[in-house]
């Protein structure tokens, strides 16, 4: 056996059992084994508890790769391969889970006060993902689950797990898809109050506004190539700093930085990290710095101008001309920024600003006074209320149409199916009354929590494309976030140095077994299909022949 405290060593087990008395007596006398070594290494096993809650964290909890874990090890006098620190680790999520299920009558004991269900899925369309129902309030992951798809079917025996180990929340948050709206009904009609989250809400108005139309735009400007022609442009503007003989594309002479910088305004902007869309309109923002062009460049590069800088502007008035010539692009960014000024006074008016967008750290953000932040919550709503009446004012006939497509009768129609999930935040109030917490009005806690565990995937696997890997990490190590709390560990197991003996404890206690799934895929069929082919192989002609 190895165990990182002992590290490998030859177990000897003197077992001791009933020999005396008649057969019916000696079969009720159990079989006296060691406790010791239960308490070192699971039965049947040869690696220790310590090794497994090692490897695990390292692995979860830290980002380590399985070298690095394998270096680590080797340093403390254990020598494991990359594949067995794979198996510990699978290992690892089971007993967590094992012990979050043993633990959930005390974790639901501090959860008495109320706990928000916050629900969301990773999931790419026709390949699964994971499905997290999250405390909003403590951060806690209280059931996790892979899932083929974001249906109802799949959806609704994971959170009414949830209510099973933890009791009905206070409220429910989600995004506007129907699988988790009719998950969480029976929640709902027995009087829990159904939230969406305000930036899913402000996400899909702007889609709504902005899809056609941005896709539009995008395909206009690749066929003009503008942004590759302004690339080419700055990249053979570049040896201009310095003089340029007549070989050059704009002859002899040289440029000033500020031709340079300008050229560069107009491929990155100022140069700041922007939202994602449709928080931000990066084509549509292009095409706006192009017509602003002439006043920028008489700021930023007062004439008179040298012969190279003359050429390099001629030629960069040629490719904007193209742009303001194509008619297509003109009506396309008229509507967008129609589209725009409404969905921006919305986003106002919700008061979503930028430290709440996707993508933010969310840094110089305060956490809210719960007085405060209910305060605050009442304030929008009022708002949100006005805001609908104006719109209503200025959409007119044209906007009670369920077809139209003017901005404002699109507000208005998410407006009309979502205003009663948009608000109504309950508030926990203590003895006396006062508000010591209120549910959060987005699902950006989640959010951040999917994306940072694609950063953990990403730092450990060492690439930037992990559609396959997010397909194979078990749903289990959504849990090991919990393990950052102070006060859930306490609850779980009372510190991280005694996670090993509490898994130990499992083995003895009465918790369902858990399945480790490493995708949605059907397993069972999968062997049917390879059992059958090997009896019977398919023509070639129903697979495409391999290359030469």
């Amino acid at each position: 056996m190895t165990t990182l405290a002992l590290g490998t060593f030859v177990a000897r087990e003197r077992q001791l059992r009933c020999d005396r008395g008649e057969p019916e007596r000696r079969a009720g006398c159990p079989t006296v084994r060691s406790d010791e070594i239960a308490r070192l290494v699971p039965a049947g096993q040869e690696f220790g508890y310590d090794l497994i809650v090692f490897a695990g964290l390292a692995r979860y909890l830290e980002g380590k790769q399985r070298e690095e874990t394998q270096a680590m090890l080797k340093d403390r006098g254990v020598a494991v391969s990359t594949g067995t620190i794979s198996t510990l680790c699978d290992r690892f999520l089971v007993h967590l889970q094992r012990l979050h299920l043993q633990r959930s009558p005390a974790l639901r004991e501090a959860l008495a006060s109320g706990y928000a269900l916050h629900i969301d899925a990773t999931c790419d369309k026709g390949q699964g993902g994971h499905f997290v129902c999250m405390d909003g309030r403590s951060g806690w992951v209280l059931q996790v689950a892979r899932i083929e798809s974001e249906s109802e079917g799949a959806l609704a025996p994971v959170v009414q797990r949830t209510v099973e180990l933890f009791g009905d929340p206070v409220s429910t948050m989600r995004d506007l898809g129907t699988g988790g709206e009719k998950a969480i009904q029976p929640l709902r009609d027995r009087g829990v109050i159904d939230l969406v989250c305000h930036l899913h809400f402000l996400r899909a108005v702007g889609t709504k506004l902005f899809a056609k139309a941005y896709d539009r735009l995008r395909a206009l400007l690749k066929g003009l190539a503008v942004r590759s022609e302004l690339l080419a442009l700055r990249k053979k503007l570049k040896p201009y700093l310095d003089e340029v003989g007549a070989q050059g594309d704009f002859g002899p002479g040289r440029v000033r930085e500020p031709l340079l910088a300008l050229v560069h305004w107009l491929i990155e902007g100022e140069g700041t990290a922007n939202p994602n869309f449709p928080f931000a309109l990066p084509h549509l923002e292009l095409v706006l710095r192009c017509q602003g062009l002439a006043e920028v460049a008489s700021e930023w590069l007062p004439r008179p101008w040298g012969p190279a800088e003359r050429r390099a502007m001629r030629r960069l008035d040629v490719l904007l001309d193209q742009v303001a010539r194509e008619p297509r692009v003109a009506s396309t960014v008229a509507e967008m920024r129609e589209g725009w000024r409404v969905f921006g006074k919305l986003r106002v008016v919700l008061r979503l600003g930028a430290s709440e967008l996707p993508g933010s750290s969310g840094a110089g953000r305060q956490l809210p006074v719960p007085a405060a932040e209910l305060l605050r919550l009442h304030q929008i709503e009022m708002a949100v209320r006005q805001y609908e009446q104006d719109l209503r004012a200025r959409a007119g006939a044209e906007g009670k149409k369920k077809r139209s497509s003017k901005p404002e009768a699109v507000v208005l129609g998410y407006l009309d199916k979502y205003r009663a999930q948009l608000f109504g935040h309950p508030a926990i109030r203590d003895d006396q009354g006062r508000v010591i917490a209120v549910v959060e009005r987005t699902n950006n806690d989640l959010e951040q929590f999917f994306g940072g565990a694609k950063q953990g995937l990403r730092r450990r696997l060492g690439r930037a494309n992990l559609g396959r890997d997010l397909q194979q990490q078990p749903a289990q190590a959504m849990l090991v976030r919990n393990l950052r709390d102070a006060r859930y560990v306490r609850i779980l197991c009372g510190s991280l140095e005694n996670l090993p003996a509490a898994f130990a404890n499992l083995e003895h206690a009465e918790v369902e077994e858990v399945q480790l799934t490493r995708d949605h895929r059907d397993s069972r069929l999968d062997r049917a299909v390879r059992t059958l082919a090997r009896r019977a192989p398919p023509p070639a002609s129903t697979a495409l022949p391999p290359p030469n």
